[in-house]
């Protein structure tokens, strides 16, 4: 390899609409050094984020399956790496790792994982759960190094898995584009809110992970004592009709703005004043720490991965896990509490700002590809 010669990276993934993971891959690639690295990026479907890449003039490819250690697919994806011929392959989540890490060693090529949460979760049935462990002791033992968004994966990583070399790199955003800013009039309007209005927002996937059920139900508390806070939810998902259902049950279905998925994260967390995640697991959640360096009032579970970034009555809430009297609690409290309330917006962007931001995760990763192109050559 030349000395003016870019670092090609070959960054795979499961899918190509937008996540946390392919969010994570999309703040990586555009922002690598270019005078130094080349980005391509494999989906296995197509979608949003690729449109956008491909907006952005990034180089990307689409071999269609949903299916894990898909066989069948493996010769579409040898073919492509010889003809990329890319000094890395960088595979980001599991499944995207079972149909990329053999071709890729087939092909003599270093590979790194970048584990977007185990796919070994909580609320996996025992059956499911212990193959999906051996699945992931399998990446990990083959790859050349097991990258890991927070300390409680990389613990849980070495405790159940018991193989693999890791590194620590947060999961992180982008502070400069996430900052402070006022109420965007267009989504007041659109939502139904106004500029005055105390309002409380759930965005996230409406999937078991995320409970809204919890929201819900600590939405009925709220309201019984404090009806003037207004209540926002924002998402799509499996449960989101068992959402509905349950808010219709507990009379608070008409309280509740029900919003579908919107691509303007960044203009509606400037238009509300609390942000909450009661997720029964998380790494350090993305959308959480967008919140936090907006300085919004950040009300998560205490749960690992959430609890490295946000810490207690310090720069953000906390309650457990499907507990909606207890996230009652805390937005009542960020409601009446107007001095912690300020205290908990400057510290949560703070902490953003000095831990987490983007720039932090971009050098990291591009350290970790001169390490791997260099270790090869010695």
């Amino acid at each position: 390899m030349t000395e003016n010669k870019k670092i090609k990276i070959l960054e795979t993934i499961r899918q190509g609409s937008i996540g946390g993971g392919e969010t994570y891959l999309m703040n990586l690639v555009l922002n690598l050094d270019k005078s130094k690295y080349e980005p391509v990026v494999l989906a296995f479907t197509d979608g949003e984020m690729i449109r956008r890449l491909r907006g952005e003039g990034i180089e990307c490819y689409v071999i269609p399956t949903e299916t894990p250690f898909d066989i069948r697919k493996y010769p579409a994806v040898m073919k492509l790496i010889s003809e990329l011929n890319p000094d890395i392959v960088h595979f980001h989540g599991s499944r995207a790792g079972t149909n990329t890490l053999i071709p890729a060693k087939l092909k003599g090529k270093p590979v790194i994982y970048t584990v977007h949460g185990w796919s070994f979760h909580t609320g996996t049935a025992a059956s499911v759960q212990k193959g999906r462990i051996l699945a992931e002791k399998f990446l990990v033992r083959i790859c050349n190094k097991t990258v890991c968004g927070s300390e409680a994966d990389i613990n849980n990583g070495k405790r159940l898995l018991k193989a693999g070399d890791y590194r620590l790199i947060h999961n992180s955003i982008d502070s400069d584009k996430y900052t402070p800013a006022p109420k965007n009039e267009k989504v007041l309007s659109e939502l139904g809110l106004k500029n005055d209005d105390f309002t409380v927002c759930f965005i996230a996937r409406v999937t078991f992970q995320k409970d809204p059920l919890t929201f819900v139900r600590a939405v009925k508390s709220v309201l019984e004592k404090r009806p003037e806070i207004r209540i926002v939810m924002i998402g799509d998902g499996e449960l989101k009709g068992e959402v509905i259902a349950e808010a219709k049950k507990l009379n608070v279905y008409n309280s509740i703005i029900f919003s579908p998925f919107r691509t303007d994260v960044r203009d509606v967390l400037a238009s509300v004043d609390v942000f909450v995640l009661p997720s029964l697991w998380e790494v350090i959640p993305l959308a959480m720490l967008e919140a936090m360096a907006m300085e919004k009032i950040c009300i998560a579970t205490r749960i690992e991965g959430t609890t490295e970034a946000l810490n207690h009555n310090e720069n953000g809430l906390l309650f457990n896990p499907g507990k909606p009297g207890e996230l009652a609690e805390q937005i009542i409290t960020a409601y009446d509490n107007k001095e912690l309330s300020g205290r908990l917006r400057k510290s949560a962007r703070e902490t953003v700002v000095k831990y987490f931001d983007l720039k932090k995760l971009v050098k990291a990763n591009e350290v970790l590809y001169t390490e791997i192109l260099e270790g090869r050559r010695k």
